[in-house]
């Protein structure tokens, strides 16, 4: 087990990239409502450092909550490649660089926000340098081989998974255009850009004191950015052996709705304030029927894929997988059972208060 890249250097680099993913991920999905109150009264393994008086206390667990679930995917990403090796890993790297970047630059730049702390900034820096470099180590273990940025039109045959996976990337597109450069709008802040689709009705950011700030917006927004440019690689270069792109888009996009899912249906009135209890009632539901379409979109083309080749070489543990449903009818149903498992204990230990 994690035996599948062979350089040292490159396993290091991407061992200790995937440590900080997965303190990040771990305390944003199961700690998010102690993290932005500092830790005050609860266990956090990290905190925002944020005093009572700061403008971040208190605000955005539950963006940091479904930003968890994205990290997510990349982490496991992480794993995916060092458990079956380095080969081809560009589509899943070059993405996930780019979103690293961006997410660097967004805690990094804040404009007139003040963080109360800037691990998060530093911790994502290193992240990003380790992850480069171990994409520079795996070089010579073909992590570029079939690497291609020509434009040659949609290479999907498939009419039906061009549509979905279209679809899929527009949405993307928007959410991370929105995000990252309309945040103080979609939040309804008067001092916000030009509107936005989506936006919430009057300054939900005022009216309500746990609306995330426009910062915790954009970092949601560059963590879609990889999951963005899987569908777009797919569409761009065909699906002929893009397994690990799609595995890893099936299971942090599930975890992403499924936890809308949950968020919907633990959705408690008391936790908002009553003047925008309706605003936030609606982008929880038009959020869960978002999420919940994308990941239809990716885990249905997937399936239509396949006959064009989408599991060409795919491996398990390093080894040729015999079953060709082993993935899609077995180990998938399996692992995404166990993360909603989770993702409901977290929803449920919130609801109820134990």
């Amino acid at each position: 087990m994690l035996d599948g890249i062979k350089s040292m250097p490159a396993k290091v680099c991407l061992g200790l990239s995937s440590v900080i993913m997965l303190v990040y991920t771990v305390n944003f999905i199961f700690f998010a409502d102690c993290h932005v109150i500092n830790g005050t009264g609860c266990t956090s393994i990290l905190t925002s450092g944020a005093a009572e008086d700061h403008s971040s206390y208190g605000r955005g667990a539950g963006f940091l909550n479904v930003a968890g679930c994205l990290m997510l995917g990349l982490f496991m990403g992480n794993l995916l490649m060092l458990n079956e090796g380095a080969k081809a890993k560009w589509s899943l790297m070059i993405p996930g660089l780019i979103g690293f970047i961006t997410l660097t630059l967004v805690l990094a730049v804040t404009g007139d926000y003040e963080p109360s702390t800037n691990t998060p900034m530093i911790a994502s820096g290193i992240a990003t340098l380790l992850y480069a470099a171990a994409y520079y180590f795996m070089m010579e273990e073909g992590v570029n081989d079939g690497l291609d940025f020509g434009i040659n039109g949609i290479q999907v045959k498939d009419s039906v998974s061009t549509g979905l996976l279209v679809v899929a990337a527009l949405i993307g597109v928007f959410f991370a255009i929105n995000n990252l450069f309309f945040a103080e709008s979609y939040l309804g802040r008067t001092d916000g850009p030009l509107p936005t689709f989506g936006n919430y009705d009057g300054n939900y950011f005022a009216d309500e004191p746990t609306a995330p700030n426009p910062i915790v917006v954009k970092v949601l927004g560059a963590l879609i950015i990889p999951y963005t440019l899987f569908a777009i690689n797919i569409l761009r270069t065909g699906p002929s052996g893009k397994w690990p792109i799609m595995h890893i888009s099936m299971f942090g996009l599930g975890a992403f709705a499924i936890n809308n899912v949950f968020g919907l249906l633990f959705f408690d009135d008391s936790d908002w304030a009553a003047a925008t209890l309706d605003a936030t009632r609606s982008a929880f539901v038009q959020n869960t029927a978002i999420s919940l379409f994308v990941w239809f979109a990716i885990v249905y083309g997937y399936y239509r894929l396949r006959e064009e080749g989408a599991e060409d070489g795919m491996t398990i543990m390093g080894e040729p997988s015999e079953d060709k449903d082993f993935f899609m009818f077995k180990m998938y149903p399996m692992m995404m059972t166990v993360i909603a498992v989770v993702l409901l204990s977290t929803q449920f230990i919130s609801f109820t208060g134990l």
